[in-house]
This record gives C-alpha cells, sequence and structure tokens, in this order.
C-alpha cells in the first residue's frame, strides 16, 4: 500500500539534516520551522545549481515552486523561494541575500517555470533584477513608473502621478 495522501514519510529533522548534510556547501541556517517548514539561507552564486539540485533530489525534491517574494530588509533585500515537495509533502523556504548596490541575482525560470511572474513582481515592486529572466518587465505597476515602491527608502514621485 503505498502513502496516503498528505503524509509525509520522513520526519522533518530528518529532512533539514539531509539538506544540511548534502547542500553544505550552499546551504547555511538549515532549521525547522514547524510543522511542515524548512528554512535555509543560499549564497546568491549557488541559487541556479542549488535550485536544479533540489528539483532533482531523488528522495526529496523540491518540484514546484509555489511563490517568490522580493523583500526589503532595510540593509539589503532577499529574495524568498517557497518551494513544495510532493515526495514529502513539506514545504522549503529558502531565502537569498541580495546587495542593494547590485540587487541581481539569477533567474530560476529555468528549474521552476512557475517563478516567471514571481520574479516580474519582485522586479516591480522591490528592485531585484532577476538575470536570465525571459521577459522581466513591470507587472503591476506601468512601464514608465519610477522606482520600486516596496522599498523602505522609496520615495513617491509626482511623475508617477500626471493626472493628479
Amino acid at each position: 500500500m503505498g502513502l496516503e495522501i498528505g503524509t509525509n514519510p520522513m520526519d522533518m529533522d530528518v529532512i533539514a539534516a539531509r539538506l544540511a548534510a548534502e547542500f553544505a556547501a550552499d546551504l547555511t541556517d538549515v532549521r525547522v520551522q514547524e510543522p511542515d517548514t524548512v528554512v535555509a539561507r543560499c549564497a546568491r552564486a549557488a541559487l541556479k545549481d542549488v535550485a536544479r539540485r533540489l528539483k532533482a533530489h531523488a528522495e526529496i525534491g523540491y518540484e514546484t515552486l509555489n511563490f517568490v517574494a522580493g523583500v526589503d530588509k532595510v540593509g539589503h533585500l532577499e529574495s524568498v523561494y517557497h518551494v513544495y515537495s510532493w515526495k514529502t509533502n513539506t514545504y522549503l523556504e529558502l531565502h537569498v541575500e541580495v546587495p542593494k548596490a547590485k540587487a541581481e541575482v539569477d533567474t530560476v525560470c529555468d528549474v521552476w517555470p512557475a517563478a516567471d511572474w514571481h520574479e516580474r513582481e519582485s522586479w516591480d515592486m522591490v528592485g531585484i533584477r532577476y538575470l536570465g529572466h525571459p521577459d522581466l518587465r513591470r507587472i503591476l505597476l506601468k512601464d514608465d513608473f519610477v522606482g520600486h515602491p516596496l522599498r523602505k527608502d522609496y520615495v513617491d514621485s509626482a511623475e508617477n502621478h500626471p493626472h493628479a
């Protein structure tokens, strides 16, 4: 008899320990966030390789990207990836630090196609440029909008409101 839908065949601590061991060079601060999520940090330069390896992992396999969020942490930006494993019915929250001065990180659209619009939203609202993205342009704001309004240092401009 196979697994029942919604069950996890692996203990969360085991999943976190396996990820910490198998990705030791690339993932840091790997920890369990109850009840079904592992949180980890990944270096910006390693993101693409880590994403491919996470998706292809034979036993844990984070096959599905649920969303990407751009976050302004004042001193730096973060691109946060929320991915799901059908094999273990668990989530991974992957944090990638992005410097404000060079707000760029590789796209993961070619790994998880669902990243397409999420990366566009992160670019539009926070200003993280996703290198290699097939169509990185504004998705929520008008094309000539100046700035990225979810940045903590954002100051609105009169040119963004020509009819005011």
